[in-house]
């Protein structure tokens, strides 16, 4: 029988005390039995790394270290990753509990998909779900390259080590709030991607949200992501 495959989650954070013990649990509650987990603080001030040291035996690895950013703290929790499938989940954002059995079982079971979604979801600030897909988003290179990135949630993202070091094996720092759509582009060039139809990661929803405030920012960067596509 073959072993389920080792799972890698990287979680960045920076001064996110309201909701990183819930990201936590949210990974180490999964039970999964080959289960590495790479927790990367950039030296936050808000009790954050207090909160990182309650759980320290059940962590992987932990940096708290001054980071120039979102896509430097990712660079260098990849760096130290060992599994056969690679994720992130940033520190405000959940997984389901059924969340690494899912992933573990579709990777074990079919050697030819290199990377998933699943069905878009989000959760509030008290970590009530409250917004589930109605339907599955169908997504392919061609409606990615319309402009359909936002179907991808990067919380639902899980991919094959060899599709991370085959696309480069770097979270690009050029990008401030679109380095997942940045990184799917290069995906793309190499594997298609497989749909989920289930909840495999959720987005919270809450005022310090990024992607919200810069909104414009990010539609502009992640054009600009389909835009180098398309010359590769």
């Amino acid at each position: 029988m073959r072993s389920p495959p080792r799972i890698s989650i990287v979680t960045p954070n920076f001064n996110n005390a309201n909701f990183i013990e819930q990201t936590i649990l949210s990974v180490l509650s999964q039970g999964y039995s080959d289960l590495e987990y790479i927790v990367v603080d950039g030296a936050s001030t808000d009790g954050s790394v207090e909160i990182i040291e309650k759980y320290k035996d059940s962590i992987s690895c932990i940096i708290s270290e001054p980071d120039r950013g979102h896509a430097d703290a990712l660079n260098k929790g990849f760096a130290k990753a060992t599994g056969d499938i690679l994720a992130w989940i940033n520190s405000d954002d959940i997984y389901p509990p059924w969340s690494f059995s899912v992933v573990s079982e579709i990777f074990s079971t079919h050697q030819d998909i290199h990377w998933i979604t699943g069905v878009p979801a989000s959760w509030d600030k008290h970590s009530n779900l409250i917004y589930i897909s109605p339907e599955p988003k169908y997504i392919n290179i061609y409606n990615y390259l319309l402009g359909n990135f936002t179907w991808i949630q990067q919380e639902s993202v899980f991919f094959t080590k060899s599709l991370w070091d085959k696309s480069g094996a770097f979270i690009n720092g050029d990008y401030q709030l679109s380095i997942d759509t940045e990184l799917w582009a290069r995906f793309f060039l190499h594997e298609d991607i497989w749909n989920v139809k289930t909840i495999i990661g959720g987005y919270r929803k809450h005022s310090g949200n990024r992607a919200k405030k810069y909104y414009d920012s990010v539609i502009e960067e992640s054009f600009k992501a389909l835009e180098k596509m398309l010359l590769s």
